[in-house]
């Protein structure tokens, strides 16, 4: 298993992590979690990439 500490990644969340549905949220993209978590586990760092703002930003983050 590869070591990804260091290593950052932006991820979209419109259209990526999940259907793209704005200002909705859409359904979550098929296998998108699973392998965020695994990058995570080994070490990446990820930052949610979206040009939601406000109350639309939170749900995001609280949908993540």
């Amino acid at each position: 298993m590869r070591d990804l500490t260091n290593i950052k990644i932006a991820v979209d969340f419109d259209g990526t992590i999940v259907e793209h549905d704005y200002p909705e949220i859409g359904k979550e993209k098929l296998f998108a979690f699973i392998t965020l978590r695994e990058l995570q586990k080994r070490g990446a760092l990820l930052i949610l990439w979206t040009i939601r703002t406000g109350t639309e930003l939170d749900e995001a983050v609280e949908y993540c």
